[in-house]
């Protein structure tokens, strides 16, 4: 992935969420709740959770400095 022109102001904790998780306890309360409720495997929520990201990701964005 190319290196944006400006630093993201969240790129250090991006990074770590691989190592550390998600810093929102929320996040792992509805992947645990999704797992047990829906007899779901963890690679299954996973998945979904790819699909919904990859979902965003291919519509169409407006950077908020496209409104100025």
């Amino acid at each position: 992935m190319p290196e944006p022109a400006h630093p993201h102001p969240d790129a250090a904790s991006i990074r770590d969420w691989a190592l550390y998780g998600p810093r929102d306890p929320e996040i792992a309360t509805l992947v645990e709740r999704l797992a047990i409720e829906r007899q779901m495997r963890l690679e299954e929520v996973e998945q979904l959770i790819v699909d919904a990201l990859t979902a965003v990701l291919s519509e169409p964005h407006e950077s908020s400095n496209d409104s100025n």
